[in-house]
């Protein structure tokens, strides 16, 4: 039966000496599970919620950062049937609160810090820091099966009615296994975990390195220099991550590269790399793996749009770059890129058992093992979304002949020109963000003078002055129908974002709205 305590239970068995999980603790020591302890902590906190008389179906929520106690509470939870709700460290205590009131949630699982701020809560604690054990009785597991829950992941905002996709043991488990196998992870591999336990793609990818009998190395800080310590002393071979993490440890290199005064000598490097087999190339830049620890072998790279030229700097200095494409309603990869496969412009081939269409609109419809069967208590959403079996996942995308698939943008972002042309903002903003002028940018069509949208850039400039550059050098690229008739420079720091770094589209046109109808501080035109 394909349930993620089965898929925990044989890994257990097959690698019980092995090291599973590694986790920093202060003072520069290291925290090391094997499978065998693992197993032990595991069935302790399921003792700990037999005592609470926590029963099969019940919800308990998890509100923390990602450590090792995360994954043994969320498994522990598993074991006795209850059914985990994991929010993001940053979500706030009204959100918490809803969705708590919302799943009729029994615990949170937090840390005394987090717990301290908030306000109102009656959720009884259970300490992460200091996770409870006692005795298991087995006789009492409940039967767990395949389509039994095992999540619910809310995916919106702190404003208005939260939606919930329930995610069942089959649904995670099937889409771990495949992705084993797809992104070719093996015993041998040591995982630097840096995203939120919260976020499926990283909660899916750790099952599947489990599945395998892999480790994973916990990062209590983000700082890079911290980062590149652990990959280096823990001899990471892989991470999945968001691109612009990618582009953070890029720019460190290259940070190190000007102040050590060796720019040509770099460029030249990078050139003479792309024309040698992919083996060879870490040798022309072997001071680089090393500071990744010597043994890094791959990047695992979604959430966002993955510029290709960015990928290919990796895979210049010899890091295999490889790209997914997915949503939390299937659990949540839908594509990845093959392990040998080095097309970097495409998010990859459907894994194994899942199937993908495009409808006649453009539309990315998935189907298989891995589909949520729906919106937690949300017959309208669950009935907008799934249809006979399929998820409409509002993508927007096309295949090649050889069945990679490609993005083209949201169907919602579409922007129809009053002649009836449609822009997609996607390809507008890779270009944007191709410029080494601009820090970021995000395109919307805006209505004007009541003739339609016009399409319209919002950008984050380091020097504001050259924003009429980037508009001229943008267009010059871009089709007649495609051309930026206005632009907007972001008057903050950076854009608002979500914990995975996407841009909040919806926060930037809000306040965008609010400048073009305040007459004092209109957006600037380009003429």
């Amino acid at each position: 039966m394909l349930t993620i305590n089965a898929l925990f239970s044989t890994a257990s068995e097959r690698f019980g000496n092995r090291i599973a999980l590694i986790e920093p603790l202060e003072g520069g020591r290291m925290s090391t599970l094997t499978y065998h302890t693992a197993l032990e902590r595991v069935r302790g906190f399921a003792g700990y919620l037999q005592q609470l008389h926590i029963e099969k179906g019940d919800c308990l929520l998890i509100w923390s950062p990602s450590r090792s106690d995360w994954l043994i509470a969320y498994l522990g939870a598993l074991l006795v049937g209850a059914v985990i709700v994991p929010l993001d460290v940053n979500s706030k205590e009204d959100f918490l609160l809803r969705v708590a009131e919302l799943t009729d949630t029994k615990l949170l699982i937090t840390t005394q810090k987090q717990f301290a701020g908030l306000k109102q809560t009656s959720l009884p604690l259970v300490d992460l820091d200091a996770l409870p054990q006692a005795t298991m009785d087995a006789a009492k597991l409940p039967e767990i099966h395949e389509n039994d829950l095992a999540e619910v992941v809310f995916t919106s905002g702190t404003t208005g009615q939260p939606k919930g996709v329930i995610l069942s043991h089959r649904n995670i488990a099937s889409n771990a296994t495949a992705a084993a196998t797809f992104i070719n992870i093996t015993a041998e591999d040591r995982a630097l975990s840096i995203l939120p336990l919260s976020h499926m793609f990283e909660l899916t990818v750790e099952v599947a390195l489990i599945y395998c009998g892999a480790s994973i190395v916990y990062a209590r800080s983000l700082v890079p220099d911290t980062l590149l310590r652990l990959l280096s002393s823990q001899q990471v071979t892989c991470s999945v991550l968001v691109p612009q993490a990618l582009q953070l440890f890029l720019n460190g290199i290259e940070r190190e590269v000007r102040r050590q005064k060796r720019e040509k000598q770099f460029e030249q490097l990078l050139r003479i790399a792309a024309m040698l087999p992919f083996g060879w190339r870490r040798f022309l830049f072997g001071t680089v793996h090393k500071r990744f620890g010597g043994h890094f072998r791959f990047f695992v790279s979604g959430g966002a749009y993955l510029p290709p030229t960015l990928a290919q700097s990796w895979e210049n200095m010899g890091f295999r770059v490889m790209q997914g494409y997915g949503t939390t309603e299937c659990s949540p990869i839908v594509s990845a890129t093959p392990y040998h496969d080095h097309t970097l412009d495409s998010v990859g081939k459907p894994l194994k058992d899942v199937e993908v269409r495009i409808a006649e609109d453009g539309e990315i419809l998935v189907h298989g093992p891995n589909v949520s069967l729906g919106y937690w208590k949300n017959p309208e959403a669950t009935a907008a979304s799934f249809k006979d079996g399929w998820y409409y996942t509002g993508d927007l995308g096309f295949f090649d002949e050889k069945n990679n698939l490609y993005l083209k943008g949201r169907k919602k972002n579409l922007i129809v020109l009053a002649n009836g042309l449609n822009v997609y903002p996607e390809d507008i903003e890779n270009i944007l963000h191709a410029n080494p002028l601009v820090k970021d940018a995000v395109v919307f069509g805006l209505m004007h003078q009541g003739q339609g949208p016009e399409v319209h850039a919002v950008l984050l400039l380091e020097d504001p002055s050259k924003a009429k550059t980037v508009i001229q050098q943008a267009n010059k690229q871009l089709a007649p129908h495609q051309q930026i008739r206005g632009f907007t420079i972001w008057p903050e720091e950076d854009f608002p974002r979500t914990h995975t770094l996407k841009v909040k589209r919806l926060d930037v046109l809000s306040k965008l709205e609010k400048l073009h109808k305040d007459k004092s501080d209109r957006p600037e035109k380009e003429q």
